[in-house]
């Protein structure tokens, strides 16, 4: 009996361990598809733009038109997510040219780390940053483990031609 009930144990905790790696497996899936998404989605915003302000020499975004292909993307995409069909994705968008301006000042990454630069350095290129939250329902089976939201962060730069040579 002792024998029977050690392999009842051993049994209960492989099958909790591989359900655990599938679980995994699939919300490692769901991060991978949506970093994909946010720098699709950001470098996508980022192609438009104000041709007057820009004819100035001035780079200025098309919000209007950036969230809209945000939209259109996001629409597009939920047949083929990795994640359950319940989901429900959204964003937010950051703009950062030369009507809405730029972050400044040093991160406290960037403070206690000198050399190393993230968002908010000192220079000033035109970006877009998207940020993707999936709102899903609990992605693992076990109890002990409780997952029910992905987000994922991408920022897009342009690099900024102070001097375009012509």
């Amino acid at each position: 009996m002792k024998i029977f009930i050690i392999f009842l144990g051993l049994l209960m905790v492989h099958i909790s361990f591989l359900t655990y790696q599938g679980d995994m497996g699939r919300y490692v899936q769901s991060q991978v598809y949506l970093k994909a998404l946010a720098e699709e989605c950001a470098a996508g915003a980022a192609l438009y733009y104000e041709e007057e302000e820009f004819a100035e020499g001035r780079m200025v975004f098309d919000y209007e038109e950036g969230h809209k292909y945000v939209d259109y993307l996001l629409n597009k995409t939920t047949e083929n997510m990795p994640l359950p069909k319940s989901s429900r994705i959204t964003y937010t968008i950051h703009f950062e040219d030369d009507l809405q301006g730029y972050e400044e000042g040093l991160t406290e990454y960037e403070e206690n780390n000198p050399g190393h630069h993230r968002f908010g350095s000192d220079i000033k290129n035109p970006s877009v940053t998207v940020k993707l939250t999936a709102d899903t329902g609990d992605l693992f089976r076990l109890a002990f483990l409780k997952i029910d939201q992905v987000t994922r962060t991408a920022k897009y730069e342009l690099p900024h031609a102070s001097n375009p040579i012509m």
